[in-house]
């Protein structure tokens, strides 16, 4: 395959949503760095090799932010964390970083078991259950409500705010209940840290000069975009997940049996499947050169976390589910370098306990549509799952040994 073979041609069809590996992998193969056109008609170069991949993310030639300044935003959550680069992106991320380390959030692992055991209760006895709403959704939202400490009484508006925005359906309330997350968080950081708290938010809000160089609108951006990223990200993650699992069975009771073998199965899952594809778009600031290929300056560029998942070059077999696989941390997932997700400690800790959570209270749990043929959503940035129907099956609770999933 040529360039001039795949310029005139979209890899992103509806096949893409449901499996984009095959079509990735195809590009990886024979034109790892192609000139492409997403389903809007935007041509952007796309970078599929995981070495090509790795030196795209911590080559800064490669921005998110741009040069032109922007005019005023009509909300604060116009711009948003990853519209900048270092320097300025690195002053506002290190308002949230050091709250966000494994470390610290270890501290809330019983409140996310607690959160997550009182959802999957409720399945019990159910014939019929649509797991991202029932489970997936509602538990993520209510984790990182947890961990910013978002009162109680507030979390039941927040969170129908949240569902609309992330619902595609719902056209001009999206705009509305976007301006009513952005007015919250304008009166969260307007009030100040209140009363000292470990807490995510309070110390962000604590942490923040305001007569220093990131701005209000900034800090309001951060902390908004703590609660909204780890919402659908991370639900969809768990949905997928269950799906792989309940397509490998061997691996769940495997969960079951062993609650120490967690880690690692979240490691290889979130190599093997991802909602996000690609990495945020990039911009060349000039020429660059990706193996044999010159992408000119102002070209727009997608990193293939997808692709270099599953690039044979690093990870043997790569479209097996091996919970043993040794390379699977390395996977691409949560990105690389300065961009690196804030959040990824925290979804790791939440996949864990989902994931361990349902394999231990409904092991004979099944699939109501067949798994190839779920309905996905999205586009080549972010897809998910539309649904997904199980029969939870009887309840069979059974203790943790040692809890030992939590290292």
């Amino acid at each position: 395959m040529t360039e001039e073979d795949v310029r005139p041609r979209t890899p992103f069809d509806r096949a893409f949503l449901a499996d984009p590996h095959p079509s990735l992998a195809r590009y990886r193969e024979e034109c790892p760095v192609a000139h492409v056109v997403t389903p809007a008609g935007r041509p952007m170069w796309m970078i599929t090799r995981d070495a090509d991949v790795r030196a795209a993310f911590t080559d800064p030639r490669l921005a998110l932010g741009t040069a032109t300044p922007r005019r005023p935003q009509r909300r604060a959550l116009n711009v948003t964390l990853v519209d900048h680069d270092p320097p300025h992106h690195t002053r506002i991320r290190r308002l949230a970083a050091p709250l966000l380390t494994p470390r610290r959030l270890e501290a809330y692992r019983p409140a996310i078991r607690a959160i997550a055991a009182e959802l999957l209760d409720r399945l019990g006895g159910r014939g019929e259950v649509e797991l991202l709403s029932a489970f997936a959704y509602p538990f993520s939202f209510q984790v990182i409500c947890e961990v910013l400490a978002v009162p109680a009484a507030d979390r039941p508006e927040l969170y129908d705010w949240i569902a609309t925005v992330f619902d595609r359906t719902r056209g001009e309330a999206r705009a509305t209940a976007l301006d009513r997350i952005d007015a919250y968080f304008q009166d969260v950081v307007g009030r100040g840290p209140g009363e000292p708290g470990d807490d995510v938010l309070s110390s962000i809000v604590a942490a923040w000069d305001p007569g220093g160089e990131v701005a209000r609108d900034e800090v309001v951006s951060l902390c908004a975009m703590l609660l909204m990223a780890g919402y659908e990200s991370t639900a969809q993650m768990i949905g997928m997940s269950v799906a792989e699992l309940l397509r490998h069975r061997e691996i769940l009771a495997a969960l079951r049996a062993d609650p120490a073998l967690a880690p690692r199965a979240v490691e290889e899952l979130l190599r093997y499947h991802t909602p996000g594809p690609f990495g945020t778009v990039r911009t060349t600031t000039e020429d660059v050169r990706v193996g044999g290929t010159v992408i000119p300056a102002g070209s727009r560029v997608l990193l293939s976390i997808s692709a270099a998942n599953r690039d044979p070059a690093r990870h043997d077999r790569p479209d097996l589910l091996d919970v043993d696989r040794s390379t699977a941390a390395g996977h691409l997932t949560f990105g690389m370098g300065p961009h690196y997700c804030l959040g990824a400690p925290l979804a790791r800790l939440e996949l864990t306990v989902a994931l361990t959570g349902i394999a231990r209270r409904f092991p004979r749990m099944t699939p109501v549509t067949p798994l190839d043929r779920l309905s996905w959503q999205g586009n080549h940035l972010n897809r998910g799952l539309a649904e997904l129907l199980v029969r939870p099956g009887p309840y069979e609770e059974t203790p943790a040994p040692g809890d030992t999933e939590a290292t």
